[in-house]
């Protein structure tokens, strides 16, 4: 199935432009909550699919109120999603690679698999290979949706680096700018984990939201959003 074929469902904790101009659908989550995203829509695409009677169950009793509020994935965004899923001869639904690097990923996996497996969406993980969410388990329990650990403060994305000398800088939109008090230019230090990454902060008009982006040469597999400290450097 080619993209163009296809309704596009894009969701994401930050914007890709290009993406959303390619998509038939975009939405916004909070960062941490991929494994409600991912039960919140394994339970919407196979609302009318005869699963076992343990799936069924977990997924009546799956709290969708509780966690849409939580994930910031509305109620009527997914009734929109489940519109467009249930209408579209093909569905392509795009995520980022947050999902196989979260802490849940294997749990997060089984339900993306429950979709790939029964449903007609087919799964492009941005970032990542094709099968790394598409492979269930095929194990008959469903795992508790774990709590939504708390990212409050100013948060950073860390993703590769595209572009030379990139790694100098900390780019953000005008949001993120306000929120962690810089402007274009500055020489600032991020913290990570005890960590101080000495950076540029550069505003990129095109981004939308409160995340920046934090680009590193260094492959790492951890989840990639931290809450992290900014300082400006002391001006010699």
């Amino acid at each position: 199935m080619r993209a163009s074929d296809a309704k596009v469902v894009y969701l994401f904790t930050m914007e890709d432009q290009a993406l959303v101009e390619k998509s038939t659908f975009f939405s916004r989550y909070e960062v941490g909550a991929e494994e409600g995203v991912l039960a919140l829509l394994a339970k919407s695409f196979l609302l009318h699919v005869k699963l076992l009677e343990s799936i069924q169950s977990y997924f009546e009793e799956l709290d969708d109120g509780y966690i849409s509020a939580e994930s910031n994935l509305g109620e009527e965004e997914i009734e929109e999603i489940e519109a467009l899923y249930q209408e579209a001869k093909n569905v392509l639904l795009v995520l980022g690679d947050d999902l196989v690097r979260h802490p849940r990923a294997s749990h997060i996996g089984h339900l993306a698999g429950l979709i790939a497996e029964h449903g007609k969406a087919k799964l492009l993980v941005m970032g990542a290979t094709p099968e790394a969410l598409a492979e269930s388990k095929r194990e008959t329990v469903l795992e508790e949706i774990a709590d939504l650990k708390s990212f409050d403060g100013v948060v950073v994305y860390q993703c590769p680096v595209s572009k030379e000398d990139e790694e100098n800088f900390l780019i953000g939109s005008t949001q993120f700018q306000m929120a962690a008090k810089v402007q274009n230019g500055d020489k600032i230090s991020v913290t990570i984990n005890q960590e101080v990454y000495p950076r540029t902060f550069v505003r990129d008009d095109s981004l939308k939201g409160v995340i920046a982006l934090m680009p590193c040469a260094k492959a790492d597999s951890s989840y990639p959003y931290h809450v992290v400290k900014i300082v400006k450097a002391e001006v010699q």
